[in-house]
């Protein structure tokens, strides 16, 4: 395992997947959506219509859950003709709440982690979403204590990563990136110069799939513990 003790004084980590479960609970409510719109189309089809509206509605409103009810509204209001019953309305909302509201659960490994770390380097949550759904979480993990702060940033592309190079006064070659999503975690980061660990999750949503760059600046691991003989 390389070893990259002293070449940081940051550590950037997202939160979504990386530190607490996210996408599961995603899948489930689509799932859920899919049961409620099942006398409309086929599961394949309202499975598609959703994803379309996310793709729309993304740019608009940013991500998380409140996209995800305004995705489902235009979605069930488009199989359903155009009227949306008081059923399915009420169903979406349910959903919605269920999907928001749910009982963080923390990755395993992450504590560990994080509890190795502490001392040796300045930890940044670098996430990116609704900064009030974003940052509820972040106070409700019980990883706050940590970090020196959460920063919900308006997208993780590469003049995102270095506006927050900037922020924290490093050029990009010293950032260092710890996520799950290869798409906004690892690529723009690898593409300004930085480093990136990828995280894997086992669920991962269809808009930040894409296929890993090739890099030196790279490491992958398959549980989070494993960055601890590389940093502590």
């Amino acid at each position: 395992m390389t070893n990259l003790k002293g070449k940081f004084k940051y550590i950037f980590f997202d939160a979504d997947d990386t530190l607490w479960e996210n996408e599961s609970f995603f899948r489930q409510a689509e799932a859920k959506f899919i049961e409620l719109l099942a006398d409309y189309t086929t599961p394949e089809g309202v499975q598609q219509m959703l994803w379309e509206k996310q793709e729309e509605n993304i740019p608009l409103f940013s991500y998380g859950s409140k996209t995800y009810l305004i995705g489902m509204a235009d979605a069930a209001m488009d199989l359903c003709g155009g009227s949306l019953p008081s059923r399915i309305y009420y169903g979406i909302k349910e959903i919605i709440k269920e999907l928001a509201f749910h009982k963080l659960q923390i990755i395993d490994g992450v504590e560990d982690t994080l509890k190795a770390l502490e001392g040796r380097y300045t930890m940044v949550v670098a996430t990116k979403g609704d900064n009030l759904e974003q940052m509820s979480k972040f106070r409700a993990s019980g990883l706050e204590k940590y970090f020196h702060h959460c920063e919900v940033m308006e997208n993780k592309d590469e003049r995102n990563y270095l506006e927050l190079a900037a922020r924290h006064d490093i050029v990009p070659e010293d950032i260092l990136m710890i996520g799950n999503s290869v798409k906004s975690d690892i690529a723009p980061v690898i593409n300004i110069g930085g480093w990136a660990i990828n995280t894997p999750h086992d669920v991962v949503w269809v808009h930040e799939m894409m296929d890993m760059p090739q890099s030196d600046r790279i490491r992958i691991i398959q549980n989070i513990r494993e960055i601890i003989p590389m940093l502590a």
